[in-house]
């Protein structure tokens, strides 16, 4: 079963052209996992030549808007150019996932009159016919799971354990997702201070996306670091999982500038032995060993 990971968005609530907010995209045999779909998702996969009626499961770690501003926007592209010949959009997610979507899709939700005329009008029949459609169209309805600390998601040749971190509660749970796949682990660390919760679900991962929000020593107000992780929390949560790549994310301006991310990378290889990555938007990660080519 071929693999792929690719970092579709590794950036922040902060607008850059070069960094969309969090989206990651994991391709397995037939299926496409989606991990977040932050702001620019939609675009990234269409960069990547992704579109978006290929996704077939989306996992939400949390729902600060950099993690899911694009959710309406994937579920109603997926649906419009599907054309009723796909599958619903299967999601999992964190309490209220299933309120979120009926406030987005349902019959009195922010995008109902959008559906009404989509689905009613002669016009958009006619598209909806040239796609190859076949009346009457039905609504989008998102298959909706909420999962929690402990849950599993499995299918054939995959699984998906959850784990609660530490972020911004009460206000938002929020969650990490390991995938499991016969041949690899990835853990997808979503927004969080350090926590022994995601080092035990990393615990020998092959790879690791782990927040890096800050320059540790640099920001050292509790207020932050009690719910935001820097690079020295992400090569010590990797050192102790045992994992083989740390993959940061979730890049800040402080961290992007000329010399701090050198310093970042130095600083953290100090404490992690393993392969670090400092992730870049589209960038495909390398799941296998990670050696020098040769020079020609």
């Amino acid at each position: 079963m071929s693999l792929t990971l690719t970092l579709l968005g590794t950036g922040t609530p902060t607008p850059l052209t070069c960094r969309a907010g969090s989206s990651y995209l994991v391709t397995l045999g037939g299926e496409a996992l989606l991990f977040d779909c932050g702001p620019m998702c939609v675009h990234r996969l269409l960069k990547k030549g992704v579109p978006p009626k290929r996704i077939t499961r989306l996992f939400l770690t949390h729902l600060h808007y950099d993690h899911c501003v694009d959710y309406g926007y994937l579920v109603l592209n997926r649906w419009d150019q599907g054309a009723g010949k796909i599958p619903e959009l299967d999601v999992y997610g964190p309490p209220p996932t299933a309120r979120m979507t009926d406030r987005l899709f349902g019959e009195d939700g922010a995008f109902g009159p959008d559906l009404e005329a989509r689905t009613r009008h002669p016009g958009s029949e006619f598209v909806y016919e040239m796609r190859g459609g076949t009346l009457p169209r039905k609504r989008p309805a998102p298959i909706v799971a909420e999962v929690a600390h402990g849950d599993v998601v499995e299918q054939k040749g995959w699984r998906v354990k959850v784990a609660e971190v530490i972020h911004t509660q009460p206000q938002l749970t929020c969650l990490a997702y390991r995938l499991d796949t016969p041949n690899r682990s990835i853990v997808f660390g979503g927004d969080t201070a350090p926590t022994e919760t995601l080092t035990e679900l990393s615990e020998g991962a092959d790879i690791l996306l782990h927040m890096c929000h800050l320059v540790n020593n640099a920001v050292t107000d509790p207020r932050i670091t009690g719910c935001c992780s820097g690079h020295l929390d992400a090569a010590r949560t990797a050192r102790d999982a045992g994992v083989n790549t740390l993959v940061l994310v979730h890049i800040t301006e402080q961290v992007e500038r000329p010399g701090i991310r050198e310093r970042v990378l130095r600083e953290a290889g100090e404490i992690f032995d393993g392969h670090i990555i400092f992730g870049e938007d589209l960038l495909e990660v390398p799941l296998g060993d990670i050696t020098p080519e040769k020079i020609q």
